[in-house]
């Protein structure tokens, strides 16, 4: 769960992430925004590969964000670099949290 500001309480989110399979091939997530997480399926579908370290964010069958790991020499070292594409009226913030989310989750 992503929580509003320094709230904590389970009635103060602002979505909820799930993984949709256990297989490690390819990393997928629901998003479900707020509370909505019981009423309908997801907002958002997150598909990427462990192998490229991509992902793109999907809702309504619509791309609206790709991420694209940029391999540089730092990454050897642990400092990872990503090529983010956020297609128009689509929050940059809410992007950066599935990629740290993803990033986190192999």
């Amino acid at each position: 769960m992503i929580h509003q500001g320094e709230s904590s309480e389970r009635n103060h989110f602002l979505c909820t992430v799930q993984k949709s399979n256990a297989l490690r091939i390819k990393n997928n997530l629901d998003v479900f925004l707020g509370n909505r997480y019981k009423d309908h399926g997801r907002d958002f579908h997150v598909t990427g590969s462990f192998s490229s370290l991509s992902f793109k964010v999907i809702r309504a069958n619509t791309v609206i964000a790709e991420v694209r790991h940029n391999f540089t020499w730092g990454s050897c070292k642990g400092k990872e670099s990503f090529k983010v594409k956020v297609y128009p009226e689509v929050d940059y913030a809410f992007i950066v949290a599935l990629l740290v989310i993803m990033n986190e989750s192999d």
